[in-house]
């Protein structure tokens, strides 16, 4: 993933997604989220990756790119052979994802507290100095 990603965007890639667009894993489970459909894949046998990924079909990039709407994600497991490559690459963009939204709120919270601090100086009677006679 060459792009950054705006907070916002990460936090909706990030959400689950309605039930009528959850992911059907043929192991009769209903994935939400990205980070659902990793964590499943991890416990998921070789056989069920090569169910929704084959020479023709690669069921998670066509959801992911028109269910989550992660285009970057898509582009890069399109062509994904191994289930352990996939795996991989969803744990590094959802760690990258969280991470941007963590930074945002980060500084969000050094604006908020700065903020508080100039509205308490404002409203503190402030100190006048004495004058020397």
């Amino acid at each position: 993933m060459k792009r950054k990603v705006q907070a916002a965007a990460a936090k909706l890639i990030l959400s689950r997604v309605p039930a009528h667009a959850s992911f059907w894993l043929c192991t009769n489970e209903n994935l939400r989220s990205v980070a659902d459909v990793c964590e499943a894949l991890k416990k998921a046998s070789d056989d069920v990756f090569r169910y929704h990924v084959n020479r023709d079909k690669n069921d998670f990039e066509v959801w992911i790119r028109d269910s989550v709407r992660d285009r970057d994600l898509a582009r890069e497991i399109a062509r994904v052979k191994t289930r352990y490559t996939l795996i991989r690459k969803l744990s590094e963009r959802v760690a990258e994802l969280r991470a941007a939204v963590k930074k945002a709120e980060a500084a969000l919270l050094v604006v908020r507290k700065r903020k508080r601090r100039a509205n308490a100086r404002q409203k503190r009677p402030g100190r006048r100095k004495r004058r020397k006679q």
